[in-house]
C-alpha cells in the first residue's frame, strides 16, 4: 500500500489539556473499522468524551486529495474515504480532486468518499496531451483543451475519410478542412471553447458542466463503510498478518518484513511468496515468518506462541479454517489444545477439523466440560453448553 499512501492522525480524548493521563494515539488510516473502534472508544472512555484530532499527515494519493483536516473531522468517515481510496488505486485522483473544487463539493471525508466511489458518474473527460505544470496557468488548460478538441475532430474526420460510402470529391473536400485545422492556434481555441461555460478545466481534463452531477448523498457513512470495506482480506475481522522475509535477514536481526494478510487462496500465497522471494534475490523456500498479528476470532490464541519455523502455508491452512467455518468456536479450540498439550499447528488444524466435524454431536466420550478441572472456573464458562467430541482422536504435540 506504499504506492497509494496513507493518513496519518494524531488523535486524543477532547479534554487532554486538562487531564495529565488521557488517552492519545496515533493511527494510520485506512484500518479496520472494528479496530478503529476500539482506539474510538479509549479516546472517548466508552462514549463519556469526545475526541479530538490534533494532527493530520498524508502521503501519496491523499496528497492530491482536499478533505478536512481541522479537529473536529469524523475518524469514521476520514477511515471510510481512506479506504475507497485504497479500493480504487488506478483512478486519476487529480480529476476527483477537479471535480470536487469545480462542483463545489464540500470538504466532509463522506462527500469525498462518495465522489470516489462514484468516479464513473463524473462527466469528466481527460485531455490527449499532457499539462506539464504542477500549477498550471489559465493558458496552459486553454491549450491543453484546445489540442484535445483538435485531435478529436482529426479523429472524427479520418473516420469519415475512411468511409466507404463517401464519394472521392467529398473526401477530397474533409482533408481540405483536417489542413486547416492544423492552422488553428490552440490556446486560443480552447480559451474561447471555455469562455461558454459548458465546461470546466481542470489540472487532467475538464467536466461537463450539463452532465447529472455526481450523488453526494448516496452513501451513508455506515453504507460508504461497507462498500469500502467489503472483501478486502486486508481489513477482515478474523484475519492473520504474517510479516515475512528471507530466512538470512531474519538470522542477522533485520526488520525488512513484507506483510501477508491470511487467509489467502494457496495459488494466490505462493504467487505473493515468489514475488517477495524475487525482490529479496532468494529461493520462495527461504521466506519464512518473522512475527504475526492475530486479529478477531484469532485473538483467542494470543497467548499461544506460534514457532517462527512454522510454515507460512500452514499458518495460512490454520486461517483459512477458522474463516471458512465461522461456527467454530476458536477459544473452546484453544483451551482443549493447551490441556492436551497440542502445539504443533498441524495437530491444532487437526483439532480444529475434529470439532467441525462433531459440531453439535449429541453423543462423544470425552466433553470439553471435563476441562474444568484443569481450568477451574474459566473453563466451565467457556464450555458452558459445547457438545462433545471423540476421545481419543487428537494427538498432542510438543511446544
Amino acid at each position: 500500500m506504499s504506492k497509494i499512501g496513507n493518513i496519518r492522525v494524531d488523535v486524543a480524548a477532547s479534554d487532554a489539556a486538562y487531564y495529565a493521563y488521557a488517552p492519545h494515539d496515533s493511527v494510520t488510516l485506512p484500518m479496520a473499522p472494528d479496530d478503529l473502534q476500539n482506539v474510538i472508544n479509549v479516546m472517548t472512555y466508552f462514549g463519556r468524551h469526545d475526541y479530538a484530532i490534533e494532527d493530520i499527515q498524508t502521503s501519496g494519493k491523499f496528497d492530491k486529495l482536499h478533505f478536512a483536516e481541522d479537529g473536529c473531522v469524523d475518524l469514521r468517515a476520514l477511515n471510510a474515504m481512506a479506504a475507497c481510496v485504497k479500493r480504487n488505486p488506478d483512478l486519476d485522483y487529480d480529476a476527483v480532486r477537479d471535480y470536487c473544487d469545480n462542483f463545489d463539493v464540500p470538504v466532509d471525508p463522506l462527500m469525498v468518499g462518495n465522489v470516489i466511489m462514484q468516479t464513473d458518474e463524473m462527466p469528466f473527460s481527460g485531455y490527449s496531451v499532457d499539462v506539464d505544470s504542477a500549477n498550471p496557468l489559465p493558458s496552459d488548460l486553454w491549450r491543453a483543451y484546445g489540442l484535445t478538441l483538435l485531435d478529436q475532430a482529426s479523429e472524427e474526420l479520418e473516420a469519415c475519410v475512411n468511409d466507404s460510402h463517401l464519394s472521392p470529391a467529398s473526401k477530397a473536400s474533409l482533408l481540405s478542412i483536417g489542413k486547416l485545422l492544423d492552422n488553428v492556434p490552440a490556446e486560443a481555441l480552447g480559451a474561447w471553447m471555455a469562455a461558454g461555460g459548458d465546461v470546466c478545466l481542470g489540472q487532467s481534463g475538464y467536466f461537463d458542466r450539463n452532465s447529472k452531477e455526481v450523488d453526494l448523498m448516496k452513501f451513508d457513512l455506515d453504507e460508504l463503510e461497507q462498500a469500502a470495506f467489503e472483501g478486502d482480506r486486508d481489513f477482515a475481522a478474523d484475519r492473520i498478518v504474517v510479516y515475512v522475509e528471507s530466512r538470512d535477514m531474519t538470522e542477522m536481526g533485520f526488520s525488512l518484513a513484507h506483510q501477508l494478510t491470511l487467509p489467502m487462496d494457496e495459488g494466490e500465497l505462493d504467487g505473493a511468496l515468489q514475488d517477495i522471494a524475487d525482490m529479496e534475490g532468494v529461493a520462495a523456500a527461504d521466506i519464512v515468518m518473522s512475527d504475526y498479528e492475530l486479529h478477531g476470532r484469532f485473538s483467542e490464541y494470543s497467548l499461544h506462541d506460534f514457532d517462527m519455523g512454522e510454515s507460512i502455508a500452514d499458518m495460512n491452512r490454520f486461517a483459512q479454517v477458522v474463516v471458512n467455518n465461522p461456527e467454530l468456536s476458536v477459544g473452546e479450540l484453544f483451551y482443549y489444545n493447551d490441556d492436551h498439550e497440542i502445539y504443533d499447528i498441524d495437530a491444532i488444524i487437526g483439532s480444529a477439523e475434529k470439532m467441525i466435524a462433531l459440531q453439535g454431536a449429541p453423543d462423544g466420550d470425552l466433553c470439553l466440560d471435563d476441562l474444568a478441572e484443569a481450568k477451574g472456573d474459566e473453563a466451565e464458562m467457556v464450555n458452558e453448553g459445547i457438545g462433545t467430541i471423540g476421545a481419543g482422536t487428537l494427538e498432542g504435540g510438543d511446544r
